[in-house]
């Protein structure tokens, strides 16, 4: 099983799952043979806040790495779902209609999004980025919104 890297702001503990692969908009893909499983990245549901609404988009819907895929509406913002890989999605997960909240909760798990068949991965993957090098990008950004406050 995956663990997690780690990093402290004050009293906020920011995870990154490893074993996934992340794009630069805080999105990470769990890559399993041509599936990728897709969420919110842990510093992503914490800066935005609790989530209260999804717009999915419909399973066989093709996407595209580095567009939008969707809505997430927080209690603080809207904002788009980036997707970190091309190809077409299988599955959207059910839980999220009654329980959006599980993003929040278990964003790494159970908080999941969407179950994507990947159509080129060996392209997509020249713009994702492993754990360790997604945690410094992290790290840098949680920097940039404690300027912010």
């Amino acid at each position: 099983m995956d663990g997690f890297l780690e990093t402290r702001h004050d009293k906020f503990i920011f995870r990154v799952k490893e074993g996934c692969f992340y794009n630069r908009e805080d999105f990470w893909a769990d890559v399993q043979g041509n599936i990728a499983t897709v969420g919110v990245t842990d510093f992503l549901q914490q800066i935005r806040g609790d989530v209260a609404f999804l717009e999915t988009v419909e399973e066989g819907s093709a996407v595209i790495q580095g567009q939008e895929m969707g809505k997430i509406e927080t209690i603080k913002v809207t904002f788009g779902i980036i997707s970190p890989v091309t190809g077409a999605i299988i599955e959207v997960n059910p839980q999220l209609d009654s329980s959006p909240y599980l993003i929040n909760e278990d964003p790494y798990g159970e908080g999941w999004i969407y179950k994507i068949e990947m159509r080129d991965f060996e392209g997509d993957k020249g713009e994702l980025l492993q754990a360790e090098a997604y945690l410094e990008l992290m790290k840098a950004k949680i920097e940039q919104e404690a300027k912010k406050k």
